[in-house]
């Protein structure tokens, strides 16, 4: 069954992606500050994570479209989508949310691999909200970013921490 081994394999690999999320780097906080998480389970912190991109990238809209073309309450681009399901439910929340799980576990292992360490929610969602390749350009250095992509990596954290 997929589900069932994708979501142990979903859930491994969250645990491990975000084993950071206990303290979040001083560097990437705006005032300097380290922001605490408190504990949670891995259901309870995928939860938060995907609830705090859907409301980031459209509000939680699974109407959604972007000015890319991006869909579903994720903002997919169509072509990102497509290298991970055959369906067009894009408004479909379950649909939506097993291809946004997907593209997440890709870009934590691509930043694993590239970056030599495991990504923060700071990290994933620069991966997310970036053209691919734009962080390993800057050396995955937070300091780098262009102020606005660091501004909603920030939001993106405080929706995940709250």
């Amino acid at each position: 069954m997929v589900g069932t081994n994708h979501s142990r394999n979903f859930a491994r690999a969250l645990i491990a992606s975000l084993a950071l999320l206990s303290v979040v780097p001083a560097s990437y906080t705006q005032a300097g500050s380290v922001e605490a998480t408190p504990a949670v389970d891995s259901t309870e912190l995928a939860s938060k994570l995907f609830f705090a991109l859907g409301m980031i990238e459209s509000g939680n809209d699974d109407r959604g479209i972007g000015p890319a073309g991006e869909v579903s309450r994720y903002q997919i681009h169509p072509a990102v989508w497509k290298s991970y399901s055959t369906s067009t439910d894009y408004r479909n929340p379950e649909v939506s949310a097993r291809v946004a799980r997907q593209h997440w576990d890709f870009l934590t292992n691509y930043f694993r691999e590239s970056a030599g360490r495991e990504p923060t929610p700071f990290d994933m969602y620069v991966l997310w909200n970036t053209r691919f390749g734009y962080y390993a350009r800057k050396g995955f250095d937070p300091a780098r970013l262009s102020s606005v992509i660091r501004d909603r990596a920030h939001r993106f954290v405080n929706l995940v921490n709250r």
